[in-house]
């Protein structure tokens, strides 16, 4: 993909000035304003400054996965398969779908969390609008990144580019040391694992981003999933802390989350009743779960605070927000006095 035409030109000014008349137009069918999302120190946390730094995750929600009859697909269609959904993903139920999940209106919502959010790492599933959109905005906010498709995407059949996960960083904060793009032996998933320096304090830490299988039936293969990420990750930078973001497509009392349970710990609390990572109703199947995740090493990293899912959430997407996830972030400090304990 070669960036949009639009995006080229476009100032950081001129960004929020399209984010703006977007919320504008869109205001027309109903509330638009974005979910607050406030950060909230953790308890006992030490709160110094001066080693810390920031990640997200979120998925987004590709464009091939929840465009319109009507939309106008890049590629010919490859599939006549009725079981693969083009009427808006199978979000129909939302309001005003066409407004809704109109792309070339949704891509500035989703970019109007990351900016608001504005962490030192980004970590993104369902991407597929990389190198045309993503990429060379989030440049103009001093962001790099890496992407790793999917080798074939349910998109694909649809006309559209292969969805993946894609990770950025504050390139002030962060450098790029190496990095790996993997695909899992079973299924059609993917991850990235890059090992960044921190700039400021000259220490680096690993981060992976993944997005495994769907579906509560294929859980044996979300466990081969997990026990290769491991292994992926005990192969890059071993001795090194690491970061998990990602959506893992299955709760967390799930046995496909139970590896990662026992060796990190999670930013969130994962037995909280208040906590939500997707919200969404497709056709007359409504679910509401915790899939997205913040794992990470705690004998060299301590988590000093999160930003909260919000409280007044309604099922997604809609035209507060622009994904059928809504991101979860937190905010970290390097610890070695942890290490030294052990």
């Amino acid at each position: 993909q070669d960036p949009d035409k639009y995006v080229a030109d476009l100032s950081p000014s001129e960004v929020q000035t399209k984010i703006q008349q977007v919320i504008e137009d869109q205001s027309i069918y109903g509330m638009t304003g974005l979910y607050q999302q406030q950060w909230v120190p953790k308890k006992n946390a030490d709160q110094s400054n001066g080693n810390t730094f920031s990640v997200l995750q979120f998925n987004m929600l590709a464009q091939g996965l929840s465009a319109g009859p009507s939309d106008e697909s890049p590629f010919q269609k490859k599939s006549t398969d009725n079981s693969i959904k083009d009427n808006y993903g199978g979000f129909t139920s939302v309001q005003n779908p066409e407004i809704c999940l109109d792309f070339n209106r949704r891509q500035w919502r989703v970019l109007q969390v990351l900016l608001e959010a504005s962490t030192d790492i980004m970590a993104l599933e369902e991407v597929d609008r990389f190198h045309g959109f993503f990429s060379p905005i989030l440049k103009k906010f001093n962001y790099d990144g890496l992407f790793v498709p999917k080798p074939t995407s349910p998109g694909v059949k649809l006309g559209w580019y292969s969805d993946g996960c894609a990770l950025f960083w504050k390139r002030q904060t962060f450098e790029l040391v190496k990095y790996q793009r993997r695909t899992y032996k079973v299924g059609n998933q993917v991850c990235l694992i890059a090992t960044l320096r921190h700039k400021p304090t000259n220490q680096s830490v690993v981060v992976a981003v993944t997005h495994l299988k769907a579906q509560p039936q294929k859980d044996s293969i979300r466990q081969t999933q997990v026990t290769e990420l491991l292994e992926f990750l005990d192969g890059h930078d071993k001795e090194l802390p690491k970061i998990i973001l990602g959506d893992l497509n299955a709760d967390p009392e799930n046995d496909s989350i139970q590896p990662l349970r026992r060796r990190f710990q999670s930013a969130y609390d994962l037995d909280s009743n208040n906590l939500v990572t997707t919200w969404k109703t497709r056709g007359t199947n409504t679910v509401r779960r915790i899939i997205d995740y913040i794992f990470y090493s705690g004998d060299a990293l301590e988590c000093q605070k999160i930003l909260e899912t919000t409280q007044d959430l309604e099922p997604l997407p809609s035209l507060r927000y622009p994904s059928d996830h809504i991101c979860i972030a937190a905010g970290f400090r390097f610890d070695h006095s942890r290490e030294l304990d052990r």
